[in-house]
C-alpha cells in the first residue's frame, strides 16, 4: 500500500514517498537504543533473587516487556518520524517568511530558532510558526535558546501541549506555544523553559 501523501499536501508541505519513508528509518534509527535493555535478573547474584521472591517480588516483572507500538521507544521513534517529515528546509522557511535563506541561518546559529540537523542541512519544525504558517511565534526568539541541547520530541510535547503552570482567561490549561500565540507574557514561557534544561 502506497502512502497518501495528501495531508503533506493541505498542510502545503513537499513530501515525496520516498523522503518520508528515509525520514522515518532515519528518525527510527537516531531514536533507537543500539541494543534492547538489559534484564535486570541476569544481573542479580542468586540470594539477591531468592530475597526478592522472598519479598513477593517475581523476578520476570524486572525483565523487559516488548510492548510493540505501544513502547514509548516506538511512539518517540513515531513522533520523531513525524516531526522530521513535516519539518521545514531553510529554503521553504525563508520563503514562507518571505526573508532571505541568510536569515534563517542566522537565528539557527544564534539560536532563536529551532532547527534539527538532517545530515548537513537543518529541518525547521513547523510548531514555530503561527496557525497561518506565514509568521513565527511570536516571542519565540526568546524561548528557542532555552531548548538547546533538548530532544526535538520532548521540545514539541512541552510547546505544544497544555501546561499546567499556563491559563486561558477562563482557568484551563494552555500550551506555551497557544499563550504566546494569544499575546501572553513571553517571559513567563521562558521562565518555564528551564524545566528543559533537566531533560537535555
Amino acid at each position: 500500500m502506497g502512502l497518501d501523501v495528501a495531508p503533506f499536501r493541505r498542510a502545503g508541505l513537499s513530501v515525496e514517498p520516498a523522503d518520508f519513508q528515509r525520514l522515518v528509518m532515519e528518525a527510527v534509527e537516531r531514536a533507537l537504543p543500539a541494543r534492547p535493555p538489559t534484564d535486570a535478573r541476569r544481573e542479580l547474584a542468586e540470594d539477591e533473587l531468592r530475597f526478592l521472591e522472598e519479598a513477593g517480588v517475581d523476578p520476570a516483572e524486572l525483565a523487559p516487556r516488548d510492548r510493540g507500538a505501544a513502547s514509548p521507544l516506538a511512539l518517540t521513534a513515531a513522533d520523531y518520524a513525524a516531526l522530521l517529515a513535516t519539518a521545514l528546509t531553510v529554503a521553504e522557511l525563508a520563503v514562507r517568511l518571505g526573508v532571505d535563506a541568510s536569515r534563517v541561518r542566522q537565528r539557527l546559529a544564534r539560536q532563536t530558532l529551532y532547527g534539527i540537523k538532517d545530515g548537513k542541512a537543518w529541518r525547521i519544525p513547523l510548531f514555530q510558526l503561527d496557525d497561518v504558517g506565514r509568521a513565527l511565534v511570536p516571542g519565540l526568539h526568546r524561548v528557542a535558546p532555552h531548548w538547546a541541547g533538548a530532544h526535538p520530541v520532548e521540545v514539541a510535547r512541552w510547546f505544544t501541549l497544555p501546561h499546567v503552570d499556563l491559563e486561558d482567561a477562563e482557568g484551563w490549561p494552555v500550551a506555551p506555544r497557544a499563550w504566546l500565540l494569544a499575546g501572553g507574557d513571553p517571559r513567563t514561557v521562558v521562565a518555564l523553559a528551564e524545566e528543559l534544561r533537566g531533560v537535555a
